[in-house]
């Protein structure tokens, strides 16, 4: 007999928001991103020119990362140009992949921190998930939306009363 374990993860949107808030460089499974380091650009003398301390963060196949929730995923990998959030600067739709570079520090390891600190930042900041109005605003825009409707109304009847009374009756 052979048994299949697989772990299915559905997130709800109160799921991902607190995903979200939670999210820093100990929550963040580091080992679903290839990290590669290669020489940095610049000036810097001996340094730049033979330690590879360039930190490049790669995440291959991110628009079926099942570790990030699909209402997240959504937002950051959907190329929609009338999306009303901000663009996911890191994302390449072409090889569907995340590709984020730091070779600011003469250090690998600083640079590597860099790095995911760059991609925590980018993907709060992409993300946006709406608050849930209160009781008492959902009541004042009822209201709101009834005075407006029945001022429509009021200015509708109005205006047919004014022109039945411009016709004459010639009989």
């Amino acid at each position: 007999m052979i048994r299949l374990n697989l772990k299915l993860r559905f997130y709800s949107v109160e799921t991902a928001k607190e995903w979200l808030k939670n999210l820093n460089t100990d929550t963040l499974p580091q080992n679903i991103f290839t990290f590669r380091y290669d020489r940095s650009s610049g000036p810097g003398g001996q340094n730049v020119n033979k330690l590879n301390t360039k930190c490049t963060l790669t995440l291959y196949n991110a628009s079926q990362c099942s570790l990030i929730p699909e209402e997240i995923r959504s937002q950051l990998f959907d190329c929609n140009p009338d999306m009303l959030h901000k663009k996911f600067r890191y994302y390449y739709p072409n090889s569907d992949s995340v590709v984020v570079q730091c070779d600011e520090t003469r250090s690998r390891l600083q640079n590597k921190n860099m790095v995911v600190d760059k991609l925590i930042t980018e993907i709060k900041s992409c993300c946006y998930f709406s608050n849930d109005t209160d009781p008492e605003t959902k009541l004042k825009w009822a209201r709101i939306k009834k005075r407006s409707h029945e001022k429509r109304l009021r200015n509708k009847k109005y205006k047919s009363d004014k022109k039945k009374y411009r016709k004459v009756n010639l009989k």
